[in-house]
């Protein structure tokens, strides 16, 4: 299908060729040292061993579809989610008070601010249940 091209004005198919390629070698090299720090710790068996409790706490169950809706998501992918995040609170980086694992989607939403931070902490106070 014929689409028109927002990078060089042209109606072509697929990828424009004047897409501008990334540069992620220059990315990597530009970031901050605590985005560095932030990098290096999620790589970690540290992070690795904690994330694996995380999950196994929650049931590999996103907390907020089932404290929402009383729904379990199966076959997502799951993420362990900083309430309060790395850059502002390293020292709670593996703190199970500050984790809670959630699907993409509530991720993205936690992760834009549509959630309080003392919403996700009070839900995860309880253990998960299906009502």
């Amino acid at each position: 299908m014929l689409k028109a091209c927002s990078y060089c004005g042209g109606i072509h198919e697929g990828e424009c060729p004047h897409k501008p390629k990334r540069n992620y070698k220059q990315e990597h090299a530009n970031a901050s040292d605590s985005r560095r720090k932030e990098r290096k710790f999620r790589s970690s068996v540290e992070w690795q061993d904690c994330r694996r409790y995380i999950l196994d706490r929650d049931k590999h169950l996103c907390r907020l579809c089932l404290h929402e809706d009383n729904y379990i998501s199966v076959g997502q992918r799951l993420d362990v989610h900083h309430i309060e995040p790395l850059h502002e609170a390293w020292k709670k980086r593996t703190d199970e008070k500050n984790l809670i694992t959630l699907c993409k989607m509530h991720h993205y939403k936690a992760d834009h601010g549509e959630y309080k931070r003392e919403y996700l902490k009070k839900i995860i106070s309880t253990p998960p249940t299906i009502k």
